[in-house]
């Protein structure tokens, strides 16, 4: 694929996901926990989220009262958030979160969900820690929720659901050296309907992360197992990551 690291091509796949994204592939993550420990974090705020999609997590953080900004690259996702987040204090508009800048700066940047997985290179990817390093207040936090490699990098095919009428599967290839895999989840249904939704993910260890931070002006305060700041241990499949300004 020409376009694993172009944020057009990312753009086009979530467009296609956008409207099946929070239905389907989130089921799985503790949104509940999420939210709690993001509020905890962010104080009075407000909050930049980058990834922000349809608002799986903005929404719940704005009806407790902060305000949530957020980034996207699709434009379908910013409209699907759109559409409920009426009269809530969320602001989404469409950039690259490898490369953006901030009218203001946060006591909260965070992105979950390996999203940053879904910027294609190494380079983009420290990138994303620069840019949200300059958007942090002095002592603000970048919280980074993300997949282990082993994880991320599963066997080739995937059998995610399955009842008398619908079979929903997950096929990739992985690439080893880059670090990347490269997905379709295929949808199908008994009565002829079928989908195939794309994506590209280019997966760090917790240790090359941290370097990233580092290379950014960040340093590591903090590192779970999860959401409820459980251990971070080698069997985890998942990670919670706080990063803070080096003072």
């Amino acid at each position: 694929m020409d376009d694993v690291d172009d944020f057009e091509g990312q753009a086009g796949r979530w467009d296609r996901w956008a409207p099946f994204y929070g239905r389907d592939s989130l089921s799985h993550l503790k949104s509940d926990e999420a939210v709690a420990a993001l509020a905890a974090l962010a104080g009075d705020g407000p909050a930049l989220e980058l990834g922000i999609g349809d608002g799986r997590l903005a929404l719940p953080l704005a009806r407790l009262g902060l305000r949530v900004d957020g980034l996207d690259a699709s434009e379908q996702m910013i409209a699907r958030l759109h559409e409920q987040s009426v009269d809530l204090p969320v602001r989404a508009r469409r950039a690259d979160m490898a490369c953006f800048d901030t009218t203001e700066q946060y006591p909260l940047v965070f992105v979950a969900a390996s999203t940053l997985f879904m910027i294609g290179s190494q380079d983009r990817q420290v990138d994303c820690f620069r840019s949200a390093a300059a958007a942090l207040t002095t002592r603000g936090r970048f919280v980074v929720e993300a997949s282990t490699p082993a994880a991320v990098a599963g066997p080739p095919v995937v059998v995610r659901y399955v009842d008398d009428d619908h079979v929903r599967l997950t096929m990739q290839t992985h690439d080893l050296v880059g670090q990347r895999v490269v997905s379709q989840e295929l949808q199908l249904a008994a009565d002829g309907r079928w989908r195939m939704l794309p994506a590209v993910r280019r997966y760090a260890s917790p240790a090359e992360l941290d370097l990233m931070a580092q290379l950014a002006g960040l340093r590591l305060s903090g590192r779970y197992g999860g959401w409820d700041k459980s251990p971070f241990i080698a069997a985890n499949t998942r990670h919670v990551s706080i990063y803070t300004p080096v003072e």
